[in-house]
């Protein structure tokens, strides 16, 4: 139990963490902190958070646990700003979907007397804002959890209860190995998503081309109405990863191409491969919901 737990970034993340400390009854008290105009209002009349703050060195103070839900690429900021208002024994964790350099950060910036716990919830909807949030968010999946050996250990032991008791289901990683897997199974298929809508629309026909687009394109394209923003800030903090990513790739699309220039009849090969490993993770990811 956490007598104050004060929440920073309000949108469905962030709102969907208060909702579910007050339906398990985890913490007395949960405030929170957001720039956007009205957030934290609206935050309040959805029950995320119980009291509002309108500066981060006030909704710290006081928190034993503080939890940073704003996007990667405002978090050195914001670990600035709170250092010097956390109490001794505060424990800080994130939901940034990078792990490595945001603990670069919390190790440089925080007191030695507070402990960062890097987090990841694998969960989300195509909705966002506060609005979207919801209790449920986090039930049946993943959280990350990836702790360094600066980390100490009670520390980790709390973020983890807290973690289980909104239903998911904690997955410990190294923050390097964490960066690498979601550069793969997250990040990579965001940018193919992103070279795809490029390519098509960047062709004289694409007009005409528009009027066939159906359900093929409609899935392929998902991830690129996603936040450019975001996702820019992921590539910057996740950028080696990435790359090695995308090479691996550019090399499989590589041989694809010729497969297909050659008109090689063994292309089927190929294709039941692939279909027999998502078929295999498919059925695996819904024997875990």
């Amino acid at each position: 139990m956490f007598q104050r737990v004060a929440i920073i970034g309000l949108g469905l993340i962030g709102g969907s963490i208060g909702l579910a400390l007050h339906k398990v009854k985890i913490a007395q008290e949960v405030v929170g902190y957001d720039l956007g105009s009205g957030v934290t209002e609206r935050a309040c009349r959805v029950g995320a958070i119980d009291a509002t703050y309108e500066a981060l060195t006030d909704v710290v103070r006081g928190a034993e646990l503080v939890v940073l839900a704003t996007p990667v690429g405002s978090m050195r900021a914001i670990l600035q700003g709170i250092a010097p208002a956390v109490m001794p024994g505060t424990i800080v964790t994130d939901v940034a979907s990078t792990k490595e350099q945001v603990i670069q950060w919390a190790e440089e910036l925080l007191p030695t007397s507070v402990t960062f716990v890097g987090g990841h919830p694998m969960a989300g909807k195509e909705l966002s804002g506060v609005e979207a949030a919801d209790a449920e968010l986090f039930q049946g999946h993943i959280y990350c959890i990836t702790p360094t050996e600066h980390t100490r250990p009670t520390a980790t032991s709390k973020v983890a209860a807290l973690v289980e008791s909104m239903g998911a289901r904690v997955r410990f990683l190294s923050p390097v190995e964490h960066d690498r897997q979601v550069a793969g199974v997250s990040h990579l298929p965001f940018l193919a998503s992103i070279a795809l809508v490029n390519t098509v629309v960047e062709s004289p026909s694409w007009g005409e081309a528009a009027l066939l687009a159906a359900n093929g394109f409609r899935d392929m394209s998902r991830l690129a109405a996603g936040s450019p923003a975001m996702y820019r800030d992921i590539c910057l903090t996740n950028s080696e990863a990435i790359v090695g990513w995308l090479d691996d790739y550019i090399a499989t699309l590589q041989s694809l191409r010729e497969h297909v220039a050659e008109r090689d009849r063994d292309l089927n090969e190929l294709f039941v491969d692939a279909q027999q490993a998502r078929l295999r993770w498919q059925a695996t990811h819904e024997r875990m919901k």
